[in-house]
């Protein structure tokens, strides 16, 4: 979603820059709400890029796990209103996706 103000964003877009936003400025993974939410990660990834419709029982099951209203989601304010970072675009690891280094694997013959 490129950046604009929120005055030209669109309903659905706002929302997802809101649901994104408070993930991110929680710290909260995609994986983690969409768990707790009892969703699908991709869905969550194509609601926060402004690709799908939802409903509002989800709505309501992605504010309950994301700590904010439901109404608040629909806010153009709400970064400013909750004093969110703009500028954060991801929720920092929580743990390492790989080992340290490769294992190396041998050649033929060896």
């Amino acid at each position: 979603m490129p950046r604009s103000s929120a005055k030209s964003l669109t309903l659905r877009q706002v929302f997802a820059r809101n649901v994104r936003l408070v993930r991110v400025n929680a710290g909260r993974s995609q994986e983690d709400v969409a768990d707790q939410a009892q969703l699908d990660r991709t869905f969550i990834g194509s609601l926060e890029r402004g690709e799908r419709n939802i409903s509002i029982d989800n709505i309501e099951r992605i504010a309950g796990v994301i700590g904010v209203p439901a109404y608040e989601l629909l806010h153009p304010d709400l970064p400013k209103a909750r004093g969110l970072d703009e500028t954060l675009t991801r929720a920092p690891r929580t743990q390492r996706l790989y080992t340290a280094a490769p294992k190396k694997r041998l050649g033929k013959g060896g």
